[in-house]
């Protein structure tokens, strides 16, 4: 089985790779720390998905993450600045006057595949403070059989600082 999903990655920020290597070396494996744009479930052609990429002069995106949350074996950082910005690039992207409401999160243990034990919540909690990331370009990436994410292309967005 393989899926695709449309990524904006998070570079240079090694608390977070350290975070996902010491609690989820599965999920840390298999795809590097990421907001996901568009789900695979949301697009029919991804051919027509990456020309419209091509075309549209999109500004580099600025997101803010606040505290981490714990919900459903889910820990994560939640986007808590950006999302109109988000959103409308998700709008833009899938050529659509509103996209379905999709909240954007840096996941650091996915249930999957990771656990969070007693007291580690706290830990991660007080290794972490609130930031803001400026993402420079989309990635299309896949994933086959379950196996680690590859990005097949990038598309970059227009400097706006």
């Amino acid at each position: 089985m393989n899926r695709r999903q449309a990524t904006l990655f998070l570079t240079g920020v090694p608390v977070i790779d350290n975070i996902r290597e010491r609690f989820n070396p599965a999920q840390a494996k298999l795809i590097a720390p990421h907001v996901t744009l568009i789900r695979e479930d949301e697009v029919d052609d991804w051919k027509t998905l990456g020309d419209r990429a091509r075309k549209l002069s999109l500004p580099e995106i600025a997101l803010q993450f606040g505290d981490p949350r714990f919900e459903n074996g889910l820990l994560y950082l939640p986007c808590v600045g950006g999302t109109a910005e988000f959103d409308g690039l998700r709008a833009a992207l899938l050529d659509l006057p509103a996209a379905r409401e999709h909240s954007p999160h840096i996941t650091l243990i996915h249930p999957r595949n990771g656990t969070c034990p007693d007291g580690s919540f706290e830990a991660i909690s007080a290794s972490l403070e609130s930031f803001e990331h400026v993402f420079p370009e989309i990635a299309f990436i896949e994933q086959r059989n379950g196996g680690v994410w590859q990005t097949l292309e990038t598309f970059p967005l227009l400097k706006s600082r």
